[in-house]
């Protein structure tokens, strides 16, 4: 790992791809670019992450632009969206997607980029994580198929209009317990926004709050589909049952072989 972050970040001072400094290893660096490569391994020293340091992160096969405001996309999340990529292609009529917690933008963008039929409404409780989520969607050229609200979960979305609109609701939402927020890598828990990671004191609170808040918002037969932390899955099922709103319950597991998506339908 850390000859990989070097490489990554020599790669990011030359402008260059990584495999080019295999092609170019007889290339010598100026002055500058040592002082500047050196300056940034002693930043990335201080746990700070280095996807913060280069100001972007691949996600989807896409560029996204990232800083402290946002989480950083992880390559577990690719899961869900493939998934709701699949969903949205199946169909040739426009799709309807929400977004709840849209944090870098990620999730809706690579939706919208992928299937051209996805329309996605986005929310999230940052102003300055929207402002990200924005430049994302424009970069990748999908900033028409996006609308972007300032809400605390479902607290802005109008009802009149929203009301049994969306054929998806969608969210990576926090679901870290808050005690163990202090216990993860440093990089983590002091340099990744707090909003995006605590979950309540069992990492739960999030899901309650989507399997209540969703059913007005979402068609009859809709699909509710969120990710979940380690060992979350039984949990989240419990909730959607408890709701007594949603069946079809189904999981999606990451490349580990956990559970990593929870899967539900409106009822009809």
């Amino acid at each position: 790992m850390p000859r990989l972050e070097a490489e990554m970040l020599l790669s990011y001072i030359l402008g260059w791809e990584r495999y080019e400094l295999y092609i170019n290893r007889h290339y010598v660096p100026s002055d500058e670019q040592n002082d500047r490569f050196f300056g940034l391994i002693k930043l990335r020293s201080t746990g700070k992450p280095i996807q913060y340091i280069m100001g972007y992160k691949e996600f989807m096969g896409l560029r996204f632009y990232v800083d402290k405001s946002v989480l950083i996309p992880r390559c577990d999340t690719e899961v869900l969206v493939e998934h709701i990529i699949k969903h949205s292609q199946s169909r040739k009529d426009r799709i309807n997607i929400l977004e709840i917690g849209t944090g870098s933008g990620c999730i809706a963008v690579s939706i919208a980029y992928y299937a051209k039929n996805a329309y996605i409404t986005a929310v999230d409780i940052s102003k300055d994580a929207l402002k990200i989520a924005r430049q994302n969607a424009q970069s990748c050229g999908v900033g028409d198929r996006i609308n972007f609200i300032h809400s605390n979960i479902f607290e802005e979305l109008n009802r009149d209009r929203y009301g049994g609109y969306f054929d998806v609701m969608v969210s990576n939402p926090p679901y870290i317990p808050t005690e163990d927020i202090k216990i993860l890598e440093k990089q983590v828990s002091e340099y990744e926004p707090q909003l995006a990671l605590d979950g309540g004191i069992d990492g739960l609170n999030f899901y309650r709050m989507l399997a209540k808040g969703a059913r007005p918002f979402l068609k009859e037969g809709g699909l509710w589909a969120v990710e979940v932390g380690y060992n979350q899955s039984s949990k989240v099922r419990e909730i959607l049952k408890n709701n007594g709103s949603y069946d079809g319950i189904s999981f999606l597991k990451d490349l580990s072989g956990i559970d990593r998506v929870v899967l539900a339908l409106l009822e009809k």
